[in-house]
């Protein structure tokens, strides 16, 4: 976004700003990239829409345009608002387009829940504006516009980052940890089919010239049906039984679809579902502590095992540390 370079298009920008958000003149320029020197000027022109009613000035000393009437039911509001803050837990970097998105959300709820918003999106300008909000830019362009984008991955499994041409066929936000995922073709690995990519691990993002084209046949959502996250793999079952204690937490817990969840006699809550590939369940699972066995797949268990016997390992040679 360029500063406005008249006095016309800064009180047009500056109404535009005030109908998404709260701001003190000095913010206002700011958010304007409007030179220091030009804060006097904003702050006549903040006084002039006041004198015509086209903004009030709040007890904090702040201006807004006047909110509009309540678009949305409440249900309806606080699915916005829910989305909101979805949005605001996402994204762990401050980018300008994402602050406008919280903005343009936040104009649409009712008091109790604009107040909250708005303190969340004060909060959220704070946050450090890294490369991984450039990576999104550039991978949020690739798609939208049918872009291939060029960049370096570094997988986990490899101690190098690897040169990828990625096209993008979605991009899907991880249910359980909230991260980037795009989904999508790399032209320089070969073959038709679609993988799974963290936008935390890609570096040095950018758009090739050439055009690209999402196949008709390509449904986002049955791809990620047995998904557990985002990673997708051959049907796996799986059969969790946790103890009693749990069995309230376990009864709100959302597993997939398919899942049986079933009280036994014994107490325990018997739980079988279908996942693509186990690998994404590993620590999960652990977080439950002793509170869950793994019946099935023998791996999954096999690695929760493992999990159990390094922490275990960890805490044995702390205490014998211990003076």
């Amino acid at each position: 976004m360029s500063a406005p370079a008249t006095k016309a298009q800064r009180v047009r920008a500056i109404l535009e700003l005030l109908a998404r958000a709260e701001c003190n003149p000095r913010e206002v320029t700011q958010r304007l990239q409007l030179p220091v020197n030009k804060l006097r000027s904003v702050q006549r022109d903040l006084e002039e829409l006041l004198v015509e009613g086209e903004i009030e000035r709040l007890h904090s000393g702040k201006y807004r345009v006047p909110p509009r009437a309540a678009l949305f039911n409440p249900v309806e509001a606080l699915a916005v608002y829910s989305a909101a803050r979805m949005l605001y837990h996402h994204a762990s970097e401050y980018n300008e387009h994402y602050l406008s998105a919280l903005e343009k959300l936040t104009t649409q709820l009712p008091p109790p829940a604009r107040r909250v918003a708005v303190l969340a999106n004060e909060a959220y300008r704070k946050r450090p504006n890294a490369a991984t909000s450039r990576t999104f830019e550039m991978v949020a362009q690739a798609w939208l516009q049918g872009r291939v984008l060029k960049c370096d991955y570094q997988s986990l499994s490899k101690k190098t980052p690897s040169r990828m041409e990625l096209v993008i066929y979605f991009i899907e936000l991880g249910a359980r940890n909230r991260e980037s995922y795009a989904i999508g073709v790399n032209r320089l690995k070969g073959g038709a089919e679609p993988f799974v990519y963290r936008l935390s691990r890609m570096k040095n993002a950018a758009l090739l010239d050439e055009e690209c084209h999402i196949p008709q046949d390509f449904h986002p959502l049955k791809y990620l049906s047995n998904a557990w996250g985002v990673m997708t793999g051959q049907p796996t079952r799986v059969e969790l039984h946790f103890t009693p204690e749990v069995k309230e937490r376990v009864a709100e817990t959302h597993f997939t679809p398919d899942a049986q969840v079933r009280v036994l006699n014994s107490g325990h809550t018997r739980v079988v579902f279908t996942v693509g590939g186990w690998l994404e369940l590993v620590h999960w699972v652990l977080g439950w502590g002793g509170e869950v066995e793994v019946i099935e797949p023998e791996e999954l268990r096999q690695a929760v095992m493992q999990g159990h016997q390094r922490g275990a390992g960890v805490y044995a040679d702390m205490e014998q540390s211990a003076p």
